[in-house]
Parts: C-alpha cells; structure tokens; sequence
C-alpha cells in the first residue's frame, strides 16, 4: 500500500465521521430547529451513531496495520 492510498483511508473514515456528528445534530433538533427535550428521543437520535463511529475507527486501524505489514515484509 503506498502512503497515499493510507491517507486516502484516515481522509474517508474521517469525513465519514463529520457526516455522522454533522447529522447526529441535525437529528437533535426539530424541523424547526428547536433543541430535543425528550430524553428518549435524544437516545433515538443517537443510535447507531456510536457503532457507525466505531466503525470507521476501525477503518483506520485496519488501513494502520495492512500498510505496517506491507512495509514490513519489504524490509525482510
């Protein structure tokens, strides 16, 4: 894997995450954009954003760990 495509990886996991927060807020306000007050429906509005969040740390750990195996094979 060459350095590039590794930043290519951290850039799309990484705005990938802005997306979630940036719709994670949206979804904490009504259509009037009035803050949530319900503690159930702030709860709805944050499911999933904890696993889709995990989801692209982990995009970041495996793209680590690929280009650290590439580059240590080549050193053998």
């Amino acid at each position: 894997m060459e350095i590039s495509k590794l930043s290519h990886y951290y850039w799309m996991a990484c705005d990938r995450m802005h997306n979630i927060v940036d719709d994670l807020y949206e979804d904490l306000h009504d259509d009037y954009g009035v803050p949530l007050e319900n503690k159930s429906r702030v709860d709805q509005a944050m499911e999933g954003v904890r696993v889709a969040i995990l989801q692209e740390l982990d995009l970041i750990k495996t793209a680590i760990h690929e280009y650290e195996d590439i580059h240590s094979k080549k050193e053998l």
